[in-house]
């Protein structure tokens, strides 16, 4: 799915007729949006003549920022027949002229114009003719240089994953990109775009160079029968150039779809990344090395979109013994867990205020085989 340009690389965007005041000669510039993909040549446009006579003409493109600042000038000679149309399209400039260093750099080490907003006139000057001469200028915008498309989860597109991985590809890549990402739900009755303009994001991430995302372990998950949107911005230099547009998706749970081990061994909580995504099939089993006896307390919590709500436990507190301690705490009797529904842990040591935090992934034993 493309981002929206001002204009297509195909059209033609101008056509300019030259009049000469001491005879009759007339000149066309079919003038070419600018070829992003061009390393060698801003040239892209045909010539008309249509006058009696044949003469050489110079071609000189001048690239400015929207500032006005001159980036980069090319000029090329050519032969125009008389009565013909000369095509000048990725020919060899005679001369090339950078006046800016740093756009310089970019635009040899990339291979391709940087996607910035710019200027660009090109003048036409008849050798046989001083007084035959033009200039024709059009704007490009940096959105004309980029092209996005969502991989997964595509528009429009039913899901399984609760916390899926996010993949996109930029048909026009370059190096120097980074993405800001952001995922918000749909309401009833809202678009994908409005809902990315009113609605608070359930994920938001900047500066990534990847073109990819998991799911972040600490965000709320993925709720059932919901839909949501998704939508990236491309940062060039420090600057935000472009927003694609916003793709949605529904996520359906389906047991089917749900892969887990079904003997679960004991984890070491110590060893876990904070936010670390775990399941609980009726029970948690978990192990505790410690060096001094002391106690171990339990917080469980259930995750609502943007808030924890704390569920009461019975049993919550666990002795902790000089060695490696092994627990099991029961989530099926002492109280009422949701079967596949996310929740919180956080294990806390009295003695040391240490915490651990991690998701579970509850699964009810009794509707698994």
């Amino acid at each position: 799915m493309k981002l929206l340009q001002k204009c297509s690389f195909g059209c033609a965007l101008g056509i300019l007729t030259l009049f000469s005041n001491q005879s009759n000669a007339q000149l066309q510039l079919l003038l070419d949006p600018v070829n992003s993909v061009q390393t060698s040549s801003l040239f892209n446009l045909s010539l008309v003549n249509s006058s009696s006579s044949s003469s050489q003409v110079v071609l000189t493109a001048s690239l400015r920022s929207k500032r006005g600042k001159e980036l980069m000038r090319q000029t090329l000679t050519i032969d125009s027949e008389a009565n013909g149309m000369k095509s000048v399209r990725g020919v060899q400039a005679t001369q090339t002229t950078f006046f800016d260093n740093q756009f310089q750099s970019l635009y040899q080490s990339n291979g391709t114009l940087p996607p910035l907003n710019y200027v660009l006139c090109v003048t036409a000057n008849s050798r046989s003719d001083q007084n035959l001469k033009t200039e024709e200028c059009t704007n490009y915008e940096a959105t004309d240089f980029i092209n996005l498309t969502a991989l997964y989860p595509s528009d429009d597109l039913e899901i399984y994953e609760q916390r899926p991985q996010f993949n996109w590809m930029d048909l026009v890549p370059n190096a120097a990109y980074t993405y800001n990402f952001r995922l918000v739900e749909v309401a009833a009755g809202q678009n994908p775009n409005a809902a990315m303009r009113r609605n608070s994001p359930i994920v938001s991430k900047e500066n990534l160079r990847e073109k990819q995302l998991l799911f972040p372990s600490d965000a709320p998950p993925l709720e059932n029968k919901k839909t949501y949107a998704w939508q990236l911005d491309i940062n060039y230099q420090g600057e935000k150039v472009a927003t694609s547009d916003a793709w949605q998706f529904t996520y359906e749970e389906n047991i089917e779809y749900i892969d887990f081990p079904k003997d679960l061994s004991y984890v070491d909580i110590t060893e876990l990344e904070r936010g670390a995504s775990l399941y609980a099939v009726g029970e948690f089993k978990f192990k505790y090395p410690s060096d001094i006896s002391n106690e171990l307390e339990v917080e469980l919590f259930e995750l609502k979109k943007d808030q924890k709500k704390k569920i009461e436990l019975t049993d919550y507190q666990f002795t902790v013994k000089l060695g490696i301690n092994k627990y099991e705490l029961d989530l099926k009797e002492q109280v009422y867990l949701k079967h596949l529904k996310d929740y919180s842990l956080v294990l806390k040591d009295r003695q040391t205020n240490q915490s651990y935090q991690f998701s579970i992934k509850y699964i009810n034993p009794d509707y698994i085989k």
